[in-house]
């Protein structure tokens, strides 16, 4: 094939992957509007989507709104329908004429779609922003103000032990962080080993455990001429990690909630400010009548089914243990299943108030206790998927009986990968704000924290 003919290729199976992706949110779009149609049953269409194709409920919901977006814009929906427009620029399109009336966007849709073929996203969102704040200069003020209601920050994950943190902040604000950061960058001395990059990074985490200057790395002591730093204020992070591997005696990876896997030599480092607690493998449940008779756990009990499941026993939800809520797998009955380690597990808050739901007869989820490690989930649509315990493979890495097998030389001899990709590409949208709000609290992290005692009446 010639070089014509492959870049031909790419240009067909684009355009086919944009008219599968339209597919998509058209589909996600429509259940979602069936679920409106039930009571309280849009409120979960997200979690029902991500459960059914293994993505997020943050992008389910992203491609809901881009759905409703669309709903006002029939042209440029036939355009990403026949494969003309991806995903990333029909989503740029949607946001940045949510606010036009109906009569206008009539007459610039055949122009948005013409501009939308000849560019890529970003360049394409700067000339639609420019083109919309000569439409409605008087709504500029207007759109500015609301989607400073839309600033957040959010933290990925990404390989390596190391995570992406990025948001949306009001433009002023953000400029005053960056020559903040930039600030702290130059208190240093002229010996410091860092790259200017890797000094804001650094100046981020300072700024966040109460530093007013960025630590120097020299290592010269007392003839370093930087400016003293003060004693930091550590906030609450929770690593569980084997002891083996705590100790040095093995390797195996320790879990960083929030996070997922990092090396337990990292661990080692970071234990001088560390408090621990010891969690043990227990065999055969010593939960006492009297602890199992009462609704709530007991400290012990808490302490532990936190440790082992880790996370949110949803699936595909990473809200860490220690921000979420313990509730009985199956709803407690001091006469049957009562408050035992088997019978309770670990919900953020959205997906407490979704098992509630299901419970009171609201919705058809059903939530199964198969056995104390697994939590079934079936969708409304018969979707399942179970969860286990996550943070017990870390912590006792012989019940990881999934995990691979092999003799495999240790550090592994590779050529150095290139700088690892933080885009998603199988849904490349960058979902800062939704054009419809109501969205947002269908993402787990964007749920405020709830009370156990209201948020599940079975207790």
């Amino acid at each position: 094939m010639t070089d014509e003919g492959l870049l031909d290729a790419v240009r067909r199976a684009h355009g086919a992957a944009a008219f599968a992706q339209a597919a998509e949110v058209l589909a996600v779009r429509e259940l979602y509007r069936r679920r409106a149609a039930a009571e309280r049953g849009a409120e979960f269409a997200a979690a029902e989507a991500s459960m059914a194709v293994q993505i997020s409920e943050t992008v389910a919901a992203g491609l809901i709104d881009i759905g409703i977006g669309l709903d006002r814009l029939p042209r440029i929906r036939e355009a990403f329908a026949s494969g003309r427009i991806d995903l990333a620029r029909t989503q740029v399109l949607v946001e940045n004429v949510r606010d036009l009336p109906e009569e206008l966007l009539a007459d610039v849709e055949p122009t948005l779609i013409d501009v939308a073929e000849r560019l890529p996203p970003a360049r394409l969102r700067q000339t639609v922003r420019r083109w919309v704040a000569r439409l409605d200069p008087a709504g500029e003020s207007r759109r500015r103000e609301r989607r400073e209601g839309d600033r957040d920050v959010r933290i990925k994950a990404v390989q390596d032990g190391m995570a992406v943190f990025d948001g949306v902040v009001p433009a002023v604000g953000a400029q005053t962080v960056a020559m903040r950061l930039r600030e702290m960058s130059l208190q240093v001395c002229r010996s410091d080993p860092r790259t200017m990059a890797q000094r804001r990074a650094d100046a981020l985490v300072a700024l966040a455990d109460g530093s007013r200057h960025l630590r120097c790395t020299c290592g010269r002591g007392k003839r370093c001429t930087a400016p003293e730093s003060e004693p930091s204020r550590r906030p609450l992070i929770q690593i569980g990690v084997p002891a083996q591997a705590f100790l040095g005696e093995r390797d195996a990876p320790a879990h960083l909630a929030g996070y997922g896997p990092i090396d337990a030599a990292l661990v080692r480092r970071i234990a001088e400010y560390a408090r621990f607690q010891l969690i043990p493998e227990r065999i055969d449940d010593p939960t006492s009548s009297e602890e199992a008779a009462r609704p709530d756990p007991a400290q012990w009990q808490e302490r532990d089914v936190r440790a082992l499941d880790g996370m949110c026993r949803f699936p595909g939800c990473t809200m860490p243990s220690s921000e979420s809520l313990l509730d009985h797998s199956v709803p407690f009955d001091a006469a049957r299943r009562g408050t035992v380690l088997a019978n309770l597990a670990v919900l953020c808050t959205r997906h407490l108030r979704l098992k509630a739901a299901a419970g009171r007869g609201e919705t058809s989820w059903r939530i199964d206790c198969v056995d104390a490690d697994r939590l079934r989930w079936r969708s409304p649509t018969g979707d399942e998927r179970t969860t286990l315990r996550e943070g017990e493979r870390y912590l006792f890495p012989h019940t990881d009986i999934e995990a691979f097998d092999a003799i495999w030389p240790s550090p592994a001899s590779v050529s150095a990968p290139p700088h690892p990709s933080t885009v998603d590409l199988t849904y490349p949208i960058e979902h800062g704000a939704f054009v419809h709000p109501e969205l947002v609290s269908m993402t787990p992290e964007n749920e405020p924290p709830g009370h156990l005692v209201v948020e599940n009446p079975s207790r």
